[in-house]
């Protein structure tokens, strides 16, 4: 592993932060989460009121709750299930397209040499 090439690295390094990225993201979920329904919970001891299912204000921290959660799922699917396979196969793609791109420029420049030379 020793005498991985610049490439390699580049790749295992993006694959790196892309985790540290969801877990960051996990972080922030479950704060921002805890801070809200803690805040829902005293906020509703503190004024009296009861806390049921039929509450806007629990409706809508629920909702948003479950919505990110949804996006946190996705975001884990992404980085660690579907991410490797799409950015290899994107990576492939684009490496062949500059491969073609490059060799289509090689060709073109050879023949534009070839005929100055004819032109004598």
């Amino acid at each position: 592993m020793e005498n991985m090439t610049e490439q390699e690295e580049k790749m295992l390094y993006g694959k790196a932060q892309r985790r540290v990225r969801f877990k960051v993201h996990v972080m922030i979920y479950i704060l921002t989460n805890a801070i809200l329904w803690l805040l829902l919970y005293f906020g509703f001891k503190l004024f009296g009121v009861d806390f049921n299912v039929e509450n806007t204000a629990f409706q809508f921290i629920l909702f948003i709750s479950l919505t990110w959660g949804v996006f946190v799922v996705a975001h884990y699917l992404i980085v660690y299930k579907w991410g490797r396979t799409w950015v290899e196969k994107e990576f492939n793609k684009i490496k062949e397209d500059h491969k073609r791109k490059k060799k289509a420029l090689e060709d073109k420049s050879v023949n534009n040499l070839d005929s100055q030379t004819y032109k004598y």
